[in-house]
Formats: C-alpha cells, structure tokens, sequence
C-alpha cells in the first residue's frame, strides 16, 4: 500500500524546510556586498560611491552624497537647493551640476545663492568664476558704458522689471550706486569657458543662459582613497549600518572592514 503524509504534517515538513533555507538565500542575496554592486544610473549618469540613491541604498554611499533621480534626471539636494547632475568624474572626484531652477530660467521665483561646504565639497581652482544677477532693478537708470547686453527683464508679481548680469570679479567701483538700487541679486558660479565668454562686453542674456546650463565643477570630499583600497582588495565601498559616516568595505566573505585583505580597522560581520 502507498504511503501517504497527512495533509497537517506536509504542511509542517514544508514550514520547516522554508525556515532553514529561506533566510539563508535572502540573506546572501541582499547583504551590502551584493546590493552595493549593482549598477545603477540615471540619465546616462551612473550612481555609485560617494553618491547614492534610486535603487541604491544609503549604505552603499557616503552621508550628503544622496541623488533622486525625476524623469531621469538625476538631481543632488544640496544647501536647500537642488542641482541636475551633468557628470561625474570618480578618477579626479569631480561633479559637474548645474542649477535646477536657473535651468533655461534667468528669472526663478524664490532667489538662493549658490554656496556649498568644504565638508563635502570643494571648488578647487577650476578657473572658475561667479556670475551676479541683479534683480528688480530701477528702470530709469541706464548703464550707458556697457550698453543694454546685460539687461534682462523678468516678471515679478505680475509687472515687468529689469534685471542686469554681470561677471563679480568684473563689477566696476562706479557700478556699486547703480547695483545697490535693484532690490535682490544673487551670485552663482560658472565654469571657465563660459566666465572667458561672459567677460566681453558683448556677452548677451544668451550667453548668460548657456552658462547657467552648462553648470560648474566641484571636487568631492569623501574617502575617495580608502574606496580605491577597498576596491582593489576586490571589496564594495559603503558607509557603516550603525555609523553612516565611517566608510567600510563590504567584502564577499560577509566581512566589512578597511580593505577585504586587512584585520585592521573598524570592522565585523553584516550577516
């Protein structure tokens, strides 16, 4: 006679048999090690140490390094205002961004300036220069020496006022009276080709335009180093579980430490 198990005991034997198998496979299928060796990108842009974001957890970057990725344009928050990320450099650590509200928009509705800090970047001699954009100013006064190129006219609470943008380091002594009667202005910087184009006197609202979005270059701060260590030593850059701003190693072993190949250091097991 064929032997069959209760339908009770079935049920248990395969209870049993999930318990012990399952959490092994999905523990080896979403520990750091894996999960940071995805390849992820938005927009062509790929996202990976320092930065993080979209499909790729927090621990697999660097704490202030988070990217948001909105119909494929990977965006960095950053000092309250967010940047289209336009490339990424991992051998000079370079970031190319640009202003997502100046983006083919000279006239913003909330005015920021651009500022970013040396904890996580660094403008680092990129020849670079800052641009000023003078907004709301007074229309009966003209700036006769430069002509009109510089004037932009934007819509603020429904009137038309004018607005002027001039390249800072190149704002004249006999300017200040002029420029102190606008009612805001900000100042943003823009890469070298576009501050050599902005310097003639013959730059126009166009140039201006191209410049905002074609952005400007930052060097990161994050421990670019230890990751290239760690990436030799055949491991996964990431940041401490319980201490985000410690970088670790993830390796293959389930080990996280300085580099696969070393004991020292922070370090322990993540599964």
């Amino acid at each position: 006679m064929e032997a069959h198990l209760h339908p009770t005991l079935t049920l248990f034997v395969f209870t049993v048999i999930l318990a012990i198998c399952f959490p092994a496979i999905w523990c080896q299928e979403t520990r750091p090690f894996d999960v940071c060796g995805q390849s992820v990108e938005c927009g062509g842009i790929p996202i990976d140490y320092p930065f993080w974001g979209s499909d790729l957890p927090a621990y697999c970057g660097h704490p202030g390094f988070q990217l948001t990725c909105e119909s494929n344009v990977p965006l960095l928050n950053y000092q309250s205002v967010n940047y289209r990320v336009l490339d990424t450099n991992t051998s000079t650590q370079t970031i190319t961004i640009a202003r997502k509200d100046l983006w083919a928009n000279i006239c913003p509705q909330f005015l920021y300036n651009t500022s970013y800090s040396s904890l996580f970047f660094q403008d680092d001699n990129f020849g670079q220069r800052n641009v000023s954009l003078y907004y709301e100013c007074n229309t009966d006064l003209r700036l006769k020496p430069l002509g009109a190129n510089f004037k932009f006219t934007c819509n603020v609470n429904d009137s038309e006022s004018d607005g002027y943008f001039f390249r800072t380091d190149l704002i004249a002594p006999n300017m200040t009276n002029f420029l102190a009667q606008c009612k805001n202005h900000i100042d943003v910087p823009v890469n070298q080709s576009s501050a050599a184009r902005l310097a003639s006197t013959a730059a126009t609202t166009e140039d201006l335009r191209s410049a905002l979005m074609a952005g400007f270059n930052l060097q990161w701060t994050a421990p670019d180093d230890k990751c290239y260590q760690c990436i030799r030593s055949n491991g996964r850059c990431g940041s401490n579980l319980s201490l985000p701003e410690l970088f670790v190693c993830y390796c293959d072993s389930g080990n996280f430490s300085v580099t696969c190949n070393s004991t020292n250091g922070s370090g322990g097991k993540y599964y």
